[in-house]
């Protein structure tokens, strides 16, 4: 099987983009899958909500050529946590390809996910030039949708450019609502823009959100068939 490395990004704050990584991270280990979360966060919210010790060595030690050991957090899913020493300078000053060239030590897993933070560019950088696919998360926010074009900007400016970065990349519409009237219409909006760009959605869902609270991989709390319907597309889509 192919080697999936998934950034899962969105620029902005709020929209989901953790808690989408954690369960397509949960998901992907549930079903066999040897997994790695790369928490590109210096808040390291990843680590935290996947229930392993959120300040351990981790990404930035890895960008720093240390061999970090990745944490298990359930069978078959590792995490490398963030963390504030990602704001460091020897981070900020990184080549952009660093952490592409780094990953290459974990060949024996078949699915990377990169955890990107908002309002950093240099980090979501990182990810996004490690990674061979995107999975760009908005909500119906303006905010959220302008930090996701921007994202997708990046992307498209890599790949004219035939520079490394993802391949493939879809929008992920979170915390989606159908009663409310922005959440129904995300979709159309942005099939006007972006007609090539897949679209994939999760709804808001109570067994993604007491997973995220209580710090355990969605998977392990045995979430019901319809909570995870959205997540196996998701997952579906990418593999």
């Amino acid at each position: 099987m192919s080697l999936f490395k998934i950034a899962v990004c969105g620029r902005k704050g709020g929209v989901g983009k953790t808690t989408t990584a954690a369960s397509l991270a949960s998901y992907f280990a549930f079903h066999g899958l040897k997994v790695l979360v790369l928490d590109l966060d210096p808040q390291s919210n990843t680590g935290f909500v996947l229930g392993v010790d959120p300040i351990a060595p981790g990404t930035a030690e890895l960008i720093l050529e240390q061999a970090p050991q990745p944490l298990e957090a359930s069978e078959n899913l590792f995490v490398l946590p963030g963390g504030s020493s990602l704001q460091g300078r020897d981070i900020e000053m990184a080549d952009p390809e660093e952490l592409s060239y780094a990953v290459k030590a974990f060949s024996d897993f078949k699915v990377i996910i990169f955890d990107c933070p908002p309002g950093s560019d240099h980090l979501e950088r990182l990810g996004l030039v490690a990674a061979n696919i995107a999975l760009v998360c908005t909500n119906a926010h303006p905010l959220g949708i302008i930090g996701a074009e921007r994202v997708l900007a990046e992307i498209r400016r890599r790949q004219e450019r035939h520079q490394s970065g993802p391949k493939y990349c879809a929008f992920v519409l979170t915390q989606i609502n159908k009663s409310r009237v922005f959440d129904k219409e995300l979709p159309e909006q942005l099939a006007t823009k972006y007609a090539d760009i897949p679209q994939l959605s999760i709804g808001q869902n109570s067994d993604l959100a007491w997973a995220t609270a209580q710090r355990v991989p969605l998977m392990d709390n045995s979430p019901s068939k319809k909570s995870i319907e959205d997540i196996e597309k998701v997952a579906r889509w990418v593999v």
